[in-house]
């Protein structure tokens, strides 16, 4: 019996990384090409009288995550006077471009979207995180999952009593650092009334004794 006719193709596919690498910065580099001779375009025009007048192009700095969590909630619930005029209390409002978007899905799409970032003079191209940050991103993320775990399978009254437990504690801790230092400070006191031969140290300060000490003079 002969050997089946067709093509082998059960082996699995393996890709180039590098060549499929530089097809990417081929790609890059040619869609910059072509936004400078649309931008040397409209500068030509604008010469010759007449088209738009464009600013010089920003130098971009790479997209980085938030270290804040923008407002969507504070509102929810509330009533708001509606500007006819100008619209504003009509929904979420965007600071850089003053467009007015009604729910807070649209906004987010709006203030993370491409023209609103170059705009902002921001590329999207993702800042690449270093080792410092990844590490900071992992305790984090253990804290919190730790303090969930805490919190799993328990009832309201328990997480109730946990939160108090360690409201106290963070109180028990507190004062006892009050405590020591006015201790310190109790004992810098009885420090300098054993130096003024049993004087008040305000005392001596009133008298305008300065101490019996070896200073200098």
């Amino acid at each position: 019996m002969g050997a089946p006719a067709g093509v082998d193709n059960t082996q699995r596919r393996r890709w180039d990384r590098d060549v499929y690498a530089a097809r990417a910065i081929e790609r890059e580099g040619a869609a910059t090409a072509r936004e400078g001779e649309t931008t040397r375009a409209i500068g030509r025009r604008a010469s010759r009288g007449g088209g738009l007048m464009i600013r010089d192009d920003l130098r971009l700095d790479n997209v980085i995550a938030r270290d804040y969590e923008r407002d969507l909630a504070s509102r929810v619930g509330s009533r708001q006077i509606v500007n006819a005029e100008t619209g504003a209390g009509m929904g979420f409002q965007c600071a850089e471009t003053g467009a007015i978007l009604h729910d807070s899905s649209a906004y987010l799409d709006h203030i993370n979207g491409k023209k609103q970032m170059k705009a902002r003079g921001v590329s999207m191209r993702v800042e690449r995180s270093t080792v410092e940050q990844v590490k900071a991103k992992f305790d984090e993320v253990k804290k919190r999952k730790a303090a969930a775990a805490k919190n799993e399978g328990k009832g309201f009254e328990e997480r109730l009593a946990i939160a108090y437990e360690d409201e106290d504690a963070a109180r028990a801790r507190k004062k006892a650092k009050e405590a020591a230092k006015k201790a310190k400070k109790k004992a810098e006191e009885e420090a300098k009334m054993a130096e003024l031969g049993g004087l008040d140290p305000e005392m001596a300060a009133m008298m305008g004794f300065a101490g019996f000490g070896g200073g200098k003079k």
